[in-house]
């Protein structure tokens, strides 16, 4: 049985009494284990999908319609308390800019504190050595240190490793990661993809990239679909979309990825 089964998805925004379908009726499915991407050029609708799985678009404006179903049950029509307990105990999320998710008037060690006392059992000071762990176990060196840091007193990478302790303190089924290295520079990039696919195997923990860089998804998915115009226009396994796409639009966006990489070469003399 699929992990997360994502049927007819849809998502409407209202505004001055004008409608637009931001996503229009996507499918998939993701495995335990497996990394999906969703790639497509800004306002593709790849990040509405990541919001509207949990419900955490603004209703209104937002109107979303489909079935979402995870633990047999549809996220979509769930209660809110139990929607509350989903999103960071078994769904977790890491944005794109870490400065603005995290809180800037809280330590790092309070707010991976909240994370574990929320969503497991550990309190005190089983608590603080669990989030010491979890600081260790993204890269973050000194853990004992860090957990008395403020976030801006954290470079972005780091921000951004914090960010993927809490996220995953409570030892989620699934972690949806939207633009996760978008706001950091290329070494730092690396960095964070490296520790992504290495937590993503040693937790066998599925992941959802939401990504407009191909390069980014060449290295982490196992499979990839193509969003255009809100609509899911491709999917399946990385090696075949990105060497072998099937649409136009896929055959577009390699185009792109290949002319971008011709100018960052460098030339002879």
């Amino acid at each position: 049985m699929s992990l997360l089964t994502v049927e007819g998805l849809s998502v409407t925004y209202t505004s001055h009494g004008e409608s637009t379908r931001a996503v229009d009726g996507v499918h998939f499915t993701i495995e335990p284990g497996e990394i999906v991407a969703l790639v497509g050029e800004s306002g593709s609708g790849k990040s509405s999908v990541a919001l509207a799985l949990t419900r955490l678009l603004p209703v209104p404006p937002a109107v979303v319609s489909g079935r979402v179903i995870f633990e047999q049950a549809n996220l979509l029509e769930a209660p809110e308390p139990a929607l509350r307990m989903i999103r960071g105990g078994k769904i977790s999320y890491v944005f794109q800019d870490p400065a603005t998710s995290l809180n800037p008037v809280l330590t790092i060690g309070e707010q991976l504190l909240e994370s574990l006392e929320r969503h497991t059992e550990a309190r005190g000071a089983e608590a603080r050595r669990a989030a010491a762990e979890w600081l260790r176990r993204v890269g973050l060196g000194s853990a004992e240190d860090r957990l008395q840091a403020y976030p801006h007193e954290l470079s972005g990478g780091m921000q951004q490793r914090a960010c993927l302790a809490m996220a995953l303190a409570a030892r989620p089924a699934l972690l949806i990661a939207d633009e996760p290295t978008t706001a950091l520079d290329v070494t730092v990039q690396v960095q964070i993809l490296r520790l992504l696919r290495d937590l993503q195997r040693s937790l066998n923990l599925a992941i959802l990239l939401i990504s407009h860089d191909l390069m980014v998804v060449e290295r982490l998915a196992h499979r990839v679909g193509v969003m255009s115009a809100g609509t899911l226009v491709e999917l399946g396994a990385a090696t075949q979309v990105l060497t072998q796409p099937a649409h136009p639009y896929t055959e577009h966006l390699l185009r792109i990825r290949a002319s971008m990489a011709l100018r960052r070469k460098p030339r002879d003399g």
